[in-house]
């Protein structure tokens, strides 16, 4: 059942910018996340992607734009002040730009295992709200992907989306191609909204 979802601020447009390199589903992740809001949260949205290459591990941004139901949706642009960045590979932070951008009050969720603090979140506002999981692991134990442990997270981390349909638009995803593929996404999605760390006294 749809229910009407309210954004954190409702005059403007809820942003997420999802860095990854290819091959770990951010793209598809993107699609799901918007499909979740607009086809079950009652919400205007959009998404899209841009591509370093075609190779496998070169860089991927998926943008993800967010808006009221009576707010049109009328610009395709790159996101460059998300409230939001997701960052699939820990590596990626050594480079400025992945983190470029961030609102100051923003969210930040990274990949990496625990303990590790990497030097590029130093560049980050002390406001920032930073929050690590280690996708990659769950994923090898769960046999999924990080796409579905991160999808997790970041219902877990914003109160305003539906934890239940974001889980149900995933299951959706792969229960016709891959319905094999469905109880593992289950799994990882669930660890990665419960096994997250919130990291503290980093930034400028």
């Amino acid at each position: 059942m749809n229910r009407l979802v309210s954004l954190p601020d409702s005059t403007g447009f809820f942003e997420i910018r999802f860095e990854s390199i290819g091959g770990l589903g951010a793209h598809a992740a993107g699609q799901i996340i918007a499909s979740a809001a607009v086809l079950r949260m009652g919400l205007n949205g959009s998404h899209f992607s841009s591509y370093g290459s075609e190779k496998k591990g070169s860089v991927v941004r998926s943008f993800i734009r967010l808006a009221p139901a009576d707010r049109a949706i009328r610009t395709s642009a790159p996101i460059e002040a998300p409230d939001v960045v997701v960052v699939f590979n820990g590596g990626l932070l050594a480079h400025p730009a992945t983190i470029a951008g961030i609102r100051a009050n923003g969210t930040l969720i990274y990949c990496g295992p625990e303990g590790e603090v990497p030097d590029g979140l130093k560049r980050l506002p002390t406001t920032t709200r930073i929050i690590r999981v280690d996708a990659q692991k769950i994923a090898i134990e769960e046999k999924s992907r990080p796409n579905a442990v991160l999808i997790g997270t970041l219902a877990a981390a914003l109160p305003f989306l539906d934890k239940d349909m974001i889980l149900q638009t995933l299951e959706d995803t792969f229960s016709g191609r891959h319905p094999e593929a469905v109880a593992a996404n289950e799994r990882a999605f669930m660890r990665g909204a419960e096994e997250f760390e919130l990291i503290d006294c980093v930034g400028l």
